[in-house]
């Protein structure tokens, strides 16, 4: 981790704990460890099965492309993508070339097909999202609160673009060489030694990766049996969000409603995608935050409930997707994948 970004995570912490101050500290921890476990380990739960519906949504991708591999190697590509996510600023892209190279190297595929079924899989999220913001929008209206509609419409903004620039890169073959150029570039600062030798053919790899990938997303987009079971885990895997922080909340002893949860979720999801700061980290927390006291909840209700959700949502998964960099890496180093 560059020195920068750890400079600006510690950032994000002491916003955090800035946070927890003004609520109160006291009020905080007890509600913390007041905490009903039941409710705390089926927010956990809700969490387990967010991330296997990822990586089962990818695996139809894969499975369409013609990429074998395993669902072990999946979820464990899809852990190591979510710690890229999490160390990354803004739109937080850094797990797609993660994932694409755990999978190309633990599979028969190409580069250019496993990218093709990650841009699939990126762009394909974001319908449910887009329908559950319509919801919350609706919701938000007849509350009538003004900053969730500000937010919601910012998120509904930033959205679309970014289905415009992935549709961009993915239809535009000299855009998409250059990103994968870029991807490949980082690659080889990261594994010097995997590229000893190749750097005369790597040019002429690139471009049949590009045809692969062209090829590849072309039919993913027009396959509807794939598309309706992808979309089937899309929505799975929100729903399952929804719960998980549905649970965290009844965990400190508070019952919100399912459509307030989303109206909070889907607003924030913009302002962490235009984050200066890795993962959102305390920007996120403070936004959440804030949304929740705009639904008339306790300050010290709505700081604890956020931690806690990002404490399973973020910390946990950047934990063990980070343990995993690490074991792939050592294998990576010794030749072993």
């Amino acid at each position: 981790m560059k020195k920068r970004d750890s400079f600006m995570i510690l950032i994000g912490v002491g916003v955090i704990a800035v946070l927890i101050w003004w609520a109160g500290v006291e009020e905080t921890l007890k509600l913390l460890t007041g905490a009903k476990v039941e409710y705390f380990l089926l927010a956990l739960l809700m969490q387990v099965l967010a991330t296997l519906a990822w990586a089962f949504r990818w695996r139809i991708f894969l499975k369409r492309a013609g990429v074998s591999v395993r669902i072990k190697d999946i979820i464990m590509a899809t852990m190591v993508g979510i710690f890229a996510n999490n160390l990354t600023p803004g739109a937080r892209a850094g797990g797609e070339p993660a994932r694409m190279y755990v999978i190309t190297k633990k599979s028969n595929g190409g580069y250019g097909q496993v990218f093709a079924t990650i841009m699939a899989d990126r762009i394909l999220d974001v319908v449910p999202v887009l329908l559950f913001t319509l919801v919350a929008f609706k919701y938000a209206l007849s509350l009538k609160v003004k900053l969730l509609l500000s937010v919601l419409s910012l998120s509904t903004i930033v959205l679309l673009l970014i289905v415009a620039i992935s549709l961009l890169i993915s239809l535009n073959e000299s855009l998409a060489f250059s990103v994968l150029n870029k991807i490949t570039a980082l690659i080889k600062r990261i594994f010097p030694e995997k590229f000893a030798g190749v750097e005369g053919t790597l040019e002429e790899k690139l471009k049949k990766s590009i045809t692969d990938f062209r090829t590849t997303f072309l039919e993913l987009s027009k396959d509807p049996v794939v598309l309706g079971k992808t979309l089937f885990y899309s929505l799975a895997l929100w729903g399952f969000m929804l719960l998980r922080t549905y649970f965290v909340f009844e965990s400190i002893g508070y019952r919100l409603e399912l459509q307030k949860i989303l109206m909070v979720q889907m607003a924030g999801i913009a302002l962490g995608m235009i984050s200066i700061l890795p993962g959102g980290v305390g920007i996120t927390e403070a936004v959440n935050s804030a949304l929740y006291l705009s639904l008339k909840i306790d300050k010290s209700l709505a700081v604890t409930a956020t931690v806690l959700d990002r404490f399973i949502s973020f910390w946990l998964p950047t934990i063990i997707g980070g343990g995993l960099s690490v074991y792939l890496g050592a294998k990576l180093s010794k030749g072993r994948v």
